[in-house]
């Protein structure tokens, strides 16, 4: 349940107060990746893009590194005033916005560019949009988090091949059950203590994409990589409500045009970065797999009915399989 913004500012010992913008307007943007991944390289375009469109303006500063905190913080912080735009994985948003869970959903997408289309669709961007409104978060546009495959400590030729083995997922229902349906023993742990847990056999393997598991080095503990494709991770670029409403008008239209624009840029950056990638993998000695993708197709089926489970999500499903 969404926690109120004067909740989570008497929790943080924050004292809200009503935004106020100078002329030159400075929004803070955090993220939890390094500066040269694609959140970082799409909120730079972004910051461009802003001050050009808004004639200086309005930019945007970028925070790298979850140095103004993890992704719930970040969250939180955009209630409360500390953070003005966050862009975080889906499955994080959810926590606040139950009904965006339908974007999590295993093989919602039937690829990377199929997904692109839908987060363009006018309709999907509309109708998540006033979903996000009522709950106090403003959408600027979507960016992507890759395509997700499977690492894990042995080879993974088909599906039974996990049967089992503790799989580190994203603390995410839909995750976890998809996971169950694998064969898998899932394992929610936080991003931050994958590393180790591999290394030490807390967990078997784990689930991401080309990019993270090459920049984040997990190769080094998990050797073997299957490409699945599992899941699209989509990542909204949100604002909370009250400090986009706060925004001179021209500055509103202005940040809306080009999270448009930012926001195609960086999902064609993730998709660039993900396919230069998998030279990378095999350079560092992974072994990789390619697993018959319908088994899994087939297992996710039942998961998906299962979570689409008000007449919002149904919605939105309809939407995105409208795309092709």
């Amino acid at each position: 349940m969404k926690l109120s913004s004067l909740a989570l500012c008497l929790a943080m010992g924050v004292t809200p107060v009503t935004p106020v913008f100078a002329q030159d307007i400075t929004l803070k943007a955090s993220h939890n990746a390094s500066a040269n991944e694609p959140y970082g390289v799409g909120l730079r375009k972004m910051a461009e893009l802003l001050k050009d469109a808004s004639g200086g303006k309005a930019t945007i500063q970028v925070f790298d590194n979850a140095v103004l905190g993890d992704e719930m913080e970040s969250i939180q912080g955009t209630q409360i005033g500390t953070v003005d735009i966050a862009v975080t994985a889906n499955e994080t948003l959810a926590n606040f916005v139950p009904d965006m869970s339908v974007f999590s959903l295993p093989f919602l997408f039937s690829d990377a560019r199929q997904m692109d289309r839908a987060l363009q669709e006018p309709t999907v961007i509309g109708e998540t949009r006033e979903l996000l409104r009522e709950q106090g978060f403003h959408l600027i546009t979507f960016f992507s988090a890759g395509t997700r495959h499977i690492m894990t400590k042995k080879p993974i030729e088909k599906m039974s091949d996990l049967q089992g083995l503790k799989i580190r997922t994203m603390q995410n229902p839909a995750h976890v059950d998809t996971f169950k349906a694998f064969g898998a023993n899932p394992t929610p742990l936080a991003y931050t203590e994958l590393y180790g847990a591999l290394e030490t056999g807390v967990v078997d393997g784990a689930e991401a994409a080309n990019t993270n598991f090459y920049a984040q080095k997990f190769y080094e503990v998990a050797p073997d990589w299957a490409m699945v494709g599992w899941l699209e991770v989509v990542a909204p670029v949100i604002m909370g409500e009250a400090q986009y409403q706060a925004l001179p008008d021209d500055v509103k239209a202005a940040l809306d045009e080009v999270g448009k624009e930012a926001g195609a840029f960086q999902r064609q950056t993730y998709r660039d970065s993900d396919a230069a990638r998998v030279a990378d993998i095999e350079a560092a000695g992974v072994t990789i797999s390619h697993p018959d993708s319908q088994p899994f197709r087939d297992a996710a089926q039942t998961v998906k009915q299962n979570y689409l489970r008000t007449d919002v999500q149904r919605k939105l499903f309809e939407r995105i399989e409208q795309v092709e």
